[in-house]
């Protein structure tokens, strides 16, 4: 339950692991009291934080400026290192997103449809950076996943988070729980969307195989034509994010995962 009024609270924003402050964030402080404090958060959260995927909401509010304020549980703990990302919890967490029947039809009440894998390579392509269209090897990535879409059902479409980046994982120093945080790119679409996130950056592809069976995903040519069409589009993504905001270096650095993953499918 929330204490003192809004004013009483004192905010502070937060900073990536980048050390650059991102928007909309904030660690809160009311004498003892700490919270992590999102400003607009997505209106899915309060069903994310009831099955256990992100720290506990403890209340919300809307401020004077009209925004709503949604406090969750601080946590003591770290950033997942992308060595980490093999923990089971990982996959655990990210089963039980996709296998959630209520986060579906809580998603849907809010009004929101599918996402296509046509209407994400799209929306890619719609805000590309100039220096992505520009550069012959990824424009013509991009361009052979805009003509090749994988087969989705539609009445398949499961609550996926978006931005599995290491980044985007938190371990608890006292439990060791690990929650998935930053849900403002959350959507219904295609479970392969986390999955070939996951794969493509931090699983080597030795243990692809085991990963998906132990998932209960088949193994099999479609799955892996996902993976890699999903996975492009992820390396796709980073390096627009990275060219979009300057950091040239993180940008390279994805240009060369998206060569070394593509040639593991020649």
């Amino acid at each position: 339950m929330m204490q003192g009024n809004e004013a009483d609270w004192h905010y502070v924003p937060l900073n990536n692991s980048f050390g650059q402050s991102v928007n909309n964030v904030f660690y809160a402080t009311f004498g003892s009291q700490k919270a992590f404090v999102k400003v607009n958060a997505s209106p899915l959260l309060a069903s994310i934080s009831q099955v256990g995927l992100t720290p506990k909401i403890i209340w919300t509010k809307r401020n004077s400026n009209g925004d709503m304020l949604t406090a969750q549980s601080w946590v003591d703990g770290v950033v997942l290192a992308a060595t980490e990302m093999g923990d089971m919890q990982v996959n655990q967490t990210l089963a039980t997103l996709h296998h959630s029947k209520m986060l579906v039809e809580a998603f849907k009440k809010f009004g929101n449809d599918v996402t296509t894998p046509k209407q994400l390579v799209d929306r890619l392509h719609q805000h590309a950076h100039r220096s992505l269209i520009q550069n012959t090897y990824l424009s013509n990535a991009l361009s052979e996943l805009r003509e090749a879409t994988p087969k989705f059902d539609a009445q398949n479409a499961v609550v996926v988070h978006g931005d599995v980046n290491h980044h985007n994982w938190l371990k608890n120093d006292h439990s060791g729980k690990i929650y998935l945080v930053d849900w403002d790119t959350v959507a219904l679409s295609d479970a392969f969307v986390d999955v070939a996130h996951l794969l493509s950056h931090y699983i080597a592809p030795n243990q692809w195989r085991e990963w998906l069976e132990y998932s209960g995903y088949r193994v099999d040519e479609e799955t892996f034509v996902k993976v890699k069409w999903y996975g492009t589009l992820s390396f796709l993504k980073q390096i627009n994010e990275n060219l979009w905001s300057d950091n040239l270096q993180a940008a390279n650095l994805e240009i060369l995962g998206l060569r070394n993953f593509c040639a593991i499918f020649k």
